[in-house]
């Protein structure tokens, strides 16, 4: 289930409201849990395997080096760069965190994904190179907020379809037994493509599909 912080959503949309639903940047999906090495640099670390998809849901490609990652403490914890063309979507590693605070002075804490549920918080800031929301006049354009059970061990969250309303977790590799929702939709973390259960192929002989046109 989607629990937006506050009533910021509804200003955000009338502040940004034109321009943005050309290509509006969501938050799609969080992995707060890694038991394996999610960001493929060939070692397990609890803090560079975290990730946060962006998600751009709108017709046009955007600017998004405006728009900043954080928690619920409104700390800014990571400055996204460059464009997301229409429909693509962004990962951010919890090692990604880790460079670009390294290389702007903070402290290495990355995205501080805590297992006992926690806020992923999308900024919008205009200007300046900042660290703290509350400090930056920031626009709060989208969030998550997960509870525990999502956070357990290689499970992630996301909207389903991409940038939707809705919410399911992904626990094809940790299966979920529980009654909280969200549930488990049995399907395993997709970062980095769409939101949804890969389609299985059947393997037929030759013989098999020849008699299909038969």
């Amino acid at each position: 289930m989607t629990r937006i912080v506050g009533g910021m959503v509804c200003l955000l949309v009338l502040a940004f409201g034109a321009g943005e639903s050309q290509g509006r940047i969501v938050v799609n999906e969080v992995l707060a849990g890694p038991a394996t090495d999610w960001d493929g640099d060939s070692s397990y670390s609890y803090r560079d395997d975290e990730w946060i998809e962006v998600y751009n849901t709108g017709g046009s490609t955007v600017d998004v080096s405006s728009y900043w990652l954080g928690d619920a403490d409104s700390t800014l914890l990571f400055n996204l760069s460059g464009t997301l063309d229409a429909g693509a979507h962004r990962v951010v590693y919890g090692s990604d965190a880790v460079d670009w605070q390294r290389a702007n002075g903070h402290s290495a804490v990355g995205f501080r994904l805590n297992n006992s549920g926690d806020t992923v918080i999308l900024w919008k800031v205009e200007a300046g190179s900042l660290f703290a929301a509350t400090d930056s006049g920031a626009v709060l354009m989208d969030s998550y907020t997960y509870s525990s059970h999502e956070a357990d061990d290689d499970r992630s969250s996301g909207r389903v379809p991409d940038g939707g309303e809705a919410w399911q977790m992904f626990d094809g590799l940790n299966p979920y037994g529980g009654s909280q929702e969200p549930q488990g939709n049995g399907c395993p973390p997709t970062p980095g493509t769409y939101n949804g259960c890969p389609t299985p192929v059947e393997v037929r002989s030759w013989g098999s599909v020849k008699s299909l046109y038969r």
